[in-house]
């Protein structure tokens, strides 16, 4: 397991108990069966605020909801949970309230930084340090997983994070320039140093004949307006290796498309609606990716 930019002591410091969000899953041993089984939950985003009716989005509801998704996920045999970003939607005192929820998952949790997460997390570090990159890889029997960071180059950082600020800045330009959806202010891109990164995990996963799965915030595909804001280079680099999957939050409307053999996946958004608590249990072998949805989350895969 690699995270390639540990938090510093200060950073630690000043982020607390949610220092636990830039920790990698405790892995266990194996695999059932040679079939890999994690759970998914996107976008939760709590905030103790009233429920914005209009356009359907219930911030305490989280509240209820995680717990639902957690105490369902814990009666599957799965060798870890994901949790795909944005686990507030603002406010610092919202973590003191969602964090204790996953201490009742029984699984280990990897856990996804959205645009929300980080915009929470620059405005407590005010400044005083950068706001942590969230990208890591971790391993199991056989499989090598990368969690991209889309908050790397984004008007979330700061002035501790060098000119990644003005690194979006620029890009948000050229891309309203050419008239592209995604540019828009909450999304982010994975800035140079994170590709070559990337592309020298998928590179050693090759040469070790491990499967890769990938994880983000920001869809990578279909191109719409929630998508990554460089995209399109990520796709490239993942498609010009053996990727199996690719899961992602961030649009609460869910989608899916297919690159080649690839399914880049967008589940729903935990936040949207009273009621519904859409979640996954993904299993994954040698006949392909099945999404078993629940609580409105769409099934994929299955026969």
């Amino acid at each position: 397991m690699t995270h390639p930019h540990p938090l510093t002591s200060l950073q630690r410091e000043l982020l607390g108990d949610v220092a636990e969000l830039y920790a990698l899953p405790d892995l266990r041993p194996a695999m059932r069966d040679n079939v890999l089984r994690f759970g998914v939950i996107a976008d939760p985003q709590y905030a103790d605020v009233e429920a914005d009716i209009e356009n359907n989005l219930y911030y305490r509801h989280a509240l209820d909801k995680l717990p639902q998704a957690i105490e369902a996920l814990n009666q599957q045999p799965l060798d870890f949970v994901v949790t795909l970003g944005d686990l507030v939607d603002r406010d610092w005192a919202s973590y003191a309230a969602i964090l204790p929820l996953y201490d009742q998952l029984v699984h280990p949790h990897a856990v996804v930084l959205g645009n929300h997460d980080a915009q929470t997390l620059a405005q407590h570090l005010n400044n005083r340090a950068a706001l942590p990159k969230s990208y890591y890889a971790f391993r199991l029997a056989g499989w090598r997983f990368i969690v991209y960071d889309g908050n790397d180059v984004s008007l979330y950082c700061n002035a501790q994070n060098g000119d990644d600020y003005y690194q979006a800045e620029n890009l948000l330009a050229e891309l309203k320039a050419q008239r592209q959806p995604q540019a828009q202010p909450w999304n982010g891109a994975v800035g140079q140093q994170q590709l070559n990164w990337i592309e020298r995990q998928l590179i050693e996963a090759q040469q070790r004949g491990e499967k890769v799965g990938v994880f983000g915030h920001y869809p990578l595909a279909p191109h719409t307006t929630h998508i990554l804001m460089n995209a399109s280079v990520l796709v490239d680099l993942l498609s010009s290796y053996n990727i199996q999957f690719c899961f992602s939050g961030h649009d609460h409307r869910g989608n899916a498309a297919y690159i080649g053999q690839r399914g880049f996946y967008t589940m729903k958004g935990m936040l949207d609606g009273p009621s519904e608590v859409p979640f996954a249990v993904v299993e994954v072998d040698d006949n392909g990716v099945r999404i078993h949805g629940f609580g409105g989350e769409i099934s994929r895969g299955l026969c």
